[in-house]
């Protein structure tokens, strides 16, 4: 309900009373992961934070979607822990009523028929082979498999057949992602990359011929080899025939897609004969063939396996653009390099992000946030372009005190400004507002226009949050995130400086009352700001990365090269992991710190923190430490996301020095 103007009250900013509680906050969150077709029907994954915040799966359906049911028994929790971030945890037959699923607690493959009780595909392990990526295929389930039964994971791309027989194709990379099958079966494609290459560094492109057991080279195309003095960041290969595929590539400075032909299949005997590798072409950047080009990114940082940043059939091919807001587009397919294509939007809304996830014969599925609402799953028209809501991430009761962020820049930085906004209060004359800075994660993470309960948490109560896009976040091209290399820790924080100079410039901030916060490697922002600055009042760090020394030796293999290319490799950069890292720069800080952590945390581990902490009390540095039972990289628990909520926004109050007396009903 909508405040009439007698009821606004003239009061302090900080001191607005908001009915957005930290616990609307944690009890409304359920965001919507994947979603596809099978008919009619429409499946998606969904946080039920009811049951512990379990992943759950929804049907529904395109003709009736206000009715929705539970698919998977209680007991059950889709995720999968490939590479610890996860991803592509399911997929349906096309052929049957069955689903495949990936469940949390032992990371075996299990399938089911709604209505029906689940059982498992694959052996129990006690979860130490692992799945993701999930990809059906005429011949079976396509994923990546990660074994770590010994310290040296393993990975290969395996076939499950209907009846759990386990088919390995491939072991060529030790890093994986979107196994794809040729029409006529005899071609696998996927993306591989090596240490010390994260996936948006570099990554290489391989097609395997499965007809025989040797499974021999057809062709690749490195992305890790320098082509012309640079690396080729490859992404999402798609068949589009048996001897051709769609990929993205952001070779150009950007990623943006490609097609690229290889040689038909070959019935030869140096195919047929076991233990002959056949020679096979290596690929150049001269063999991809413009297909899409927006002028933004089409790609992004592959954190979690089974991203799609384009669909395709014979028809169409529907792409999600990104710069500092996210946009739908659609081109025919046959319209190869002509740069012909348009947007797709009837809802009048600015997106945020965008994430695709089917397309289906007469609509498309995707989930999208904007600045005017938060999550929703959209079958979009493909006739009409009209949109049509299938299911909300969040059911708030507090719209009107969400913030309403937009994309600007301060500073030649891109950042996101989310003013303070509540429909009862009105701050008092020529008052600046308090404000806190927002740091990604990452750092490869981008801050995008979107209204969220989190940060509205924040706003209703006359505290503004400024997100920054440093040097390193994507959708801004190759270009921007090459910044950090070797910067990690500067780079960020000059950037965040100057972005937080131009705010206070604007007018827009009270320069005394500035704080920071970050979450992982945002986190490592946050404290390495507070060590080399003055800009801050205080800071908040969410298992943030403290010590570098103890971070390349105790997080898991998935990162354990990153530093390489942030800051420098071991040991060369031997002096940089020390005079960097937070743990060894306490002296340095002189405003207070909240430090928030879970113990059972595998990226950062909790001695990271516990390092810190007592670091701080050493060097008498004013703190607040939270330490949260069963929690990991991410709260997830309602009372963990209550409790550390709660704690932030008081620690602010008491910095800044807002009387709790005067707050307001």
């Amino acid at each position: 309900m909508k405040e009439s103007p007698q009821d606004v009250v003239t009061a302090p900013y900080g001191t607005w009373s908001s009915p957005l509680s930290a616990a609307e906050v944690a009890a409304g969150a359920a965001p919507i992961f994947d979603a596809a077709f099978r008919g009619d029907e429409i499946f998606y994954s969904t946080k039920v934070p009811a049951e512990n915040s379990r992943t759950g799966l929804m049907r529904t359906s395109l003709s009736h979607p206000g009715l929705s049911e539970q698919v998977l028994p209680a007991e059950f929790n889709i995720r999968s822990a490939v590479h610890e971030y996860g991803g592509g945890a399911w997929a349906l037959d096309p052929r049957s009523e069955v689903i495949y699923f990936v469940n949390a607690p032992d990371q075996r493959i299990w399938q089911i028929i709604p209505g029906r009780s689940p059982h498992a595909l694959t052996p129990d392990t006690s979860g130490r082979i692992r799945y993701g990526d999930l990809h059906m295929t005429p011949w079976g389930l396509l994923c990546v498999r990660e074994d770590c039964r010994s310290t040296q994971r393993e990975r290969a791309i395996v076939l499950i057949t209907r009846h759990g027989t386990t088919n390995v194709l491939s072991r060529r990379a030790h890093f994986m992602a979107w196994p794809r099958l040729s029409p006529d079966g005899s071609t696998l494609a996927f993306i591989g990359w090596e240490h010390p290459n994260m996936p948006w560094d570099a990554t290489t492109l391989w097609l395997i011929d499965v007809r025989t057991p040797a499974t021999p080279i057809r062709a690749k195309l490195s992305g890790e080899e320098e082509h012309a003095g640079q690396r080729l960041s490859l992404q999402q290969p798609e068949f589009s025939s048996d001897s051709s595929l769609i990929l993205g590539s952001d070779h150009d400075g950007r990623w943006a897609l490609y097609s690229l032909d290889f040689s038909p299949v070959a019935d030869t005997e140096a195919v047929r004969e076991p233990g002959v590798q056949p020679l096979y072409p290596e690929l150049g950047i001269s063999d991809l063939r413009p297909v899409l080009d927006t002028g933004a990114e089409i790609g992004g940082a592959l954190w979690q396996l089974g991203a799609r940043w384009y669909l395709r059939d014979a028809e169409e091919i529907w792409v999600h653009s990104q710069s500092a807001t996210a946009t739908l587009v659609r081109t025919p397919a046959s319209a190869k390099g002509s740069g012909g294509f348009e947007e797709v939007n009837s809802t009048g809304e600015t997106f945020g992000s965008l994430e695709l996830h089917d397309l289906g014969r007469t609509h498309l599925l995707l989930t999208a946030k904007s600045s005017d609402r938060t999550g929703v799953l959209y079958a979009v028209d493909r006739a009409t372009g009209l949109y049509s809501e299938i299911a909300r991430e969040r059911l708030d009761a507090h719209h009107d005190y969400y913030t309403h962020p937009y994309a600007t820049e301060l500073g030649g930085v891109p950042v996101v400004i989310n003013p303070p906004h509540n429909p009862r209060f009105a701050a008092l004359d020529r008052e600046l507002p308090p404000f806190l800075v927002s740091i990604h994660g990452g750092p490869t993470g981008q801050a995008t226009p979107e209204m969220a309960a989190r940060t509205s948490y924040f706003t209703s109560r006359g505290i503004g949050v400024l997100e920054v896009n440093y040097g390193g976040s994507t959708g801004f091209g190759r270009r921007w995130r090459e910044r950090l290399e070797g910067q990690w820790g500067i780079v960020d924080v000059d950037d965040t400086v100057a972005a937080v100079a131009g705010l206070v410039e604007a007018g827009l901030a009270d320069p005394k009352r500035i704080a920071i916060t970050g979450a992982s490697s945002g986190g490592w922002t946050v404290l390495s700001a507070l060590a080399s600055t003055d800009v801050f009042a205080c800071g908040t760090s969410y298992f943030g990365v403290t010590d570098l020394m103890r971070f390349v030796v105790d997080t898991h293999d998935f990162e354990a090269h990153y530093i390489d290319g942030l800051v420098g490799r071991w040991p060369d950069a031997h002096d940089e992991y020390i005079t960097r890292s937070p743990v060894r720069r306490v002296t340095e800080i002189s405003v207070p710190v909240a430090v928030m952590q879970g113990d059972r945390d595998p990226i950062v581990p909790p001695t990271q923190a516990k390092d810190f902490v007592d670091a701080l009390d050493y060097a008498g540095v004013e703190y607040i430490y939270r330490l949260y039972k069963g929690e990991s990289h991410g709260f997830v628990r309602a009372e963990t996301i209550i409790d550390s909520l709660e704690s932030e926004f008081g620690f602010y109050v008491d910095v800044f020095g807002i009387p709790r007396s005067r707050r307001h009903v």
